[in-house]
């Protein structure tokens, strides 16, 4: 998920903490959405406050109903990666935009594997209701960008390996959406350990849309299903996007404490030729 950078950034000496929260708070629009940017990007602790502040906003609010504002300073919390900022995250999970339910899934992930909070049993199982009430909700017929919160929310319920989510997240193996297809094959796969549910993912890879390769590419990646590194090097996506999955393929790996065997030296290898 990418933010867009307000083309007319603020001067020189406005790029400071307090400079920075202090246009969050009282700045114009503009201003107020850089800020939020501004700090996630920098990471600045003091922001969280005010960061909390902008994820309550009413007043930065699009014709189709969306909050950019929300969606920034929920983005920024993530990249902060404190616990402070999850109970506002949790309460952003019920919005109606989409998008800031989206950013909110993104960012408690985020926060979650900083902190190894997906390690403790109680915070895990915490955060995972969170993420259930957060779906279920979507699923009661939300009106802007729902697409977008149904995605980050399996991809979230997946990367902390909420179990008790599989029932409600297999269903969508089958919907239209290929896009939620790919995120509830990803899911699953690292629910389960099975790695059929890995197949509609490959299957994708060969998808005549460029768009669908690419987030087919990068689920599996974050899947960490260490037998897609060939067929993820031969896809016929951009290098840049294959290394950036291929290499997210080796630290997930990493991270769940796998020895660095033969095939995490293949993957390596296949990131040195790409390179």
């Amino acid at each position: 998920m990418t933010t867009a950078v307000p083309s007319d950034l603020p001067p020189a000496a406005d790029l400071t903490p307090a400079g920075q929260i202090a246009k969050l708070r009282h700045g114009d629009p503009g201003e107020r959405y850089y800020a939020a940017w501004w700090l996630g990007r920098m990471r600045i602790p003091e922001g969280i406050p005010a960061l909390i502040e902008a994820l309550a906003d009413e007043t930065d609010r699009t014709t189709q109903g969306g909050y950019p504002l929300r969606r920034n300073a929920a983005r920024a919390l993530g990249k902060v990666a404190s616990p402070a900022g999850i109970p506002a995250l949790k309460e952003a999970l019920r919005c109606s935009d989409g998008q800031v339910v989206a950013a909110a899934a993104q960012a408690l992930v985020e926060i979650a594997l900083a902190n190894n909070l997906d390690r403790d049993p109680r915070q895990a199982e915490e955060l995972g209701v969170a993420l259930l009430e957060g779906l279920r909700w979507v699923e009661q017929g939300l009106q802007t960008e729902a697409p977008a919160a149904l995605e980050a929310l399996i991809e979230a319920l997946g990367q902390l390996q909420v179990a008790a989510a599989l029932g409600q997240i297999r269903p969508y193996l089958e919907h239209p959406s290929i896009r939620l297809q790919c995120a509830a094959a990803r899911a699953c796969y690292r629910l389960t350990g099975d790695p059929t549910f890995v197949q509609p993912l490959l299957s994708v890879l060969s998808h005549p849309n460029i768009h669908l390769r690419r987030a087919a590419l990068l689920d599996l990646g974050a899947s960490g299903y260490l037998p897609a590194a060939q067929a993820m090097a031969a896809a016929a996506v951009e290098a840049n996007i294959k290394l950036l999955a291929l290499k997210q393929l080796v630290e997930l790996n990493l991270r769940r404490g796998k020895e660095a065997g033969t095939d995490l030296h293949q993957v390596l290898r296949l990131i040195d030729e790409l390179l």
